[in-house]
């Protein structure tokens, strides 16, 4: 089984490939037909290893270096387990429905998108295998430049090019500050491999400037690629710009990919020697997740640029998603997966609802589409699936991963957590389903002074549109979205995984001396009373939210000034300046790392 494991990045990126260099000469319906197939194959290998790692870890070595028990790790390996694996099917499943959509969206040099698509899902997928610190860094960075490239796919216009420029600029600084972070441990450790590097720091037992300048550095910089506060400034400018089917990726793979960088590394590496500063890490991350969450929810509440209005939400989601990793316990880790994945399908379908309204009404502006959506029935519909799915209502969409995340919190004393989740959730779902409810049906005021003006996205003429199969995907994605919340098969193996996940001890013993992992004792996680509450005020919370912001001319002038007034620093700090952005990169990379300083000692 274990032979499969290079393949799961080996057929996209060769793929990819091929269509480079056939592309000129191939026909579009060809180019689309290979990159389904280089998506599906993978999709169907991912599949594969997620049955194959249930209760064992795969290690695949490269030229078969394989290490001696005891011995240093000369090889590369990838090492899968059962979070792995599941994040790699997730890709590719989120890749397959994007190609779909995009059939006949894209015509002009249509096989380069294809490529860059492929190289996208390949590259990522050799992020979450590998089990190497710098692979890890390059296979990041292949996914950032076809990143780059599919932002700014409409290359002759202006908007494109210059959401693009800030996505560049910002992520490079975050890898520079990942480099840098590796090149400290390399120096103390002498490995990269992942196992060993963890195991060498743990022997050494220094938690020295050098140790927590590393980890600072190494969380910094994959939080600047989560679109984690104050590093988010990126993610609107990519998102507004960015043809839809490639937002689907863009927001359920790209952000999340950051936060399973830090679970990732922290349990691997740095929990043998600074876990016995687990409160100050934990209190650090928290803050950080939290004011994500709230200024992301803040921020989507006042776009009407729909693609803008759903890349906050990402960023409210992806501070919820850090919580459930600050809590550095295994059912947090699991409340955030199962979170990532109903969160995933629910925005993907969201963003391709986004698409469909683009090629069918040349708008994407939430004013200006005021009822225009009326004749798309099946999308109106997707998009109020996918923002149900979104809301957390009993067991259904992200319900059982806060519901985890808000059990993980409270016993630990951190009772404000559901808080912040039920507020993020409301503000945010409440936005889309204003916006829904305003182009689907037509409700709601003309104008509203609260929402921010930004200018429309272009329509650009070789995109074509076959709505039929572009709305039953969206559909398909919103409905999985929602159904995520009701499989309790799924609960339970995404807390079997975790807990396996964060046993650092198994995980180097099956790398380094190709031991089985111990037993993990069989978690059982029960529903509560308060989670079941919670989410009944999230789910009637975001609808009346979006009752409230539709009829904004109902409320008094004083209020909605003051209002205005109070939200005018956020819009002042969102200037869309590069200089601005690596202005608040630095000041938080320095904060953050400030506050590990003091409390990790």
């Amino acid at each position: 089984m274990t032979v499969l494991v290079p393949l799961v990045v080996v057929v996209p990126l060769l793929a990819a490939t091929l269509v480079a260099l056939t592309g000129a000469v191939l026909p579009n319906r060809g180019a689309d037909a290979a990159g389904l197939a280089a998506a599906v194959v993978p999709a169907v290998l991912a599949a594969l290893l997620v049955g194959r790692t249930a209760g064992r870890l795969l290690v695949y070595w490269f030229g078969d270096w394989r290490p001696q028990p005891g011995s240093f790790p000369l090889g590369i390996a990838f090492t899968v387990d059962r979070i792995a694996a599941g994040f790699a099917l997730f890709v590719f499943t989120l890749l397959t429905a994007a190609l779909v959509f995009s059939w006949r969206y894209l015509e002009q040099q249509h096989y380069l998108y294809i490529v860059l698509m492929l190289a996208f899902g390949g590259a990522t997928a050799g992020f979450v295998l590998t089990g190497d610190l710098f692979n890890m860094f390059v296979f990041f960075e292949l996914m950032s430049v076809a990143a780059f490239a599919l932002t700014a796919y409409h290359v002759e216009e202006r908007s494109p090019l210059q959401g693009a420029f800030n996505f560049a600029v910002s992520n490079t600084i975050g890898a520079f500050l990942v480099l840098f972070g590796i090149a400290l441990l390399y120096g103390r450790t002498g490995s990269l491999n992942l196992a060993e590097t963890g195991l060498r720091l743990a022997r050494d037992g220094r938690h020295d400037g050098l140790v927590v300048a590393a980890f600072t550095l190494v969380a910094c910089g994959f939080l600047v690629k989560a679109a984690i506060v104050p590093f988010h400034f990126w993610l609107a400018d990519a998102h507004a710009t960015a043809p839809a089917p490639v937002c689907v990726l863009f927001s359920g793979v790209m952000v999340e990919l950051g936060i399973y960088a830090v679970a990732r590394i922290y349990w691997t590496v740095f929990a043998g020697v600074l876990g016995d500063f687990q409160h100050p890490i934990r209190d650090v991350l928290l803050g950080v997740g939290a004011l994500t969450a709230v200024l992301g929810a803040v921020m989507c509440a006042l776009q009407r640029h729909l693609k803008r209005l759903l890349a906050y939400s990402t960023i409210a989601h992806a501070g919820c998603f850090v919580i459930g990793v600050a809590l550095l316990s295994a059912d947090g880790l699991a409340g955030t997966a199962l979170s990532v994945i109903a969160h995933g399908l629910a925005k993907g379908a969201l963003f391709l609802a986004g698409g469909i309204l683009l090629v069918t009404q040349r708008e994407i502006d939430e004013l200006r589409l005021q009822g225009r959506g009326r004749g798309l029935r099946i999308t109106g519909l997707a998009w109020l699936v996918a923002a149900v799915a979104l809301a957390s209502p009993p067991f259904l969409g992200t319900f059982t991963g806060h519901a985890l995340i808000d059990d993980a919190a409270t016993p630990l004393g951190y009772w404000w957590v559901p808080a912040v989740l039920a507020f993020a959730t409301i503000v945010s779902t409440g936005a889309i389903l204003r916006a829904g409810a305003r182009v689907f049906l037509g409700a709601g005021d003309r104008e509203d002074p609260l929402l921010s003006k930004e200018p429309t996205e272009a329509f650009a003429p070789e995109e074509r549109s076959n709505v039929p199969i572009m709305s039953a995907v969206t559909l398909l994605l919103a409905a999985a979205g929602l159904a995520v919340g009701s499989l309790t098969g799924l609960a339970a193996g995404a807390v079997d995984a975790a807990h396996r996940f964060t046993d650092r001890l198994s995980y180097t013993a099956a790398v380094l001396d190709q031991r089985r992992p111990a037993p993990v004792p069989h978690a059982v996680w029960h529903t509560t009373t308060a989670s079941i509450a919670w989410s009944i005020v999230t789910l009637v919370g975001a609808f009346a939210v979006a009752w409230l912001t539709l009829h904004r001319a109902r409320l008094p002038r004083r209020l909605t000034r003051v209002l205005a007034a109070g939200v005018a620093p956020l819009r002042a700090a969102h200037s869309g300046h590069i200089g601005d952005y690596v202005a608040w990169l630095t000041f938080g990379t320095a904060v953050i790392g400030g506050l590990f300083a003091l409390t990790i000692r």
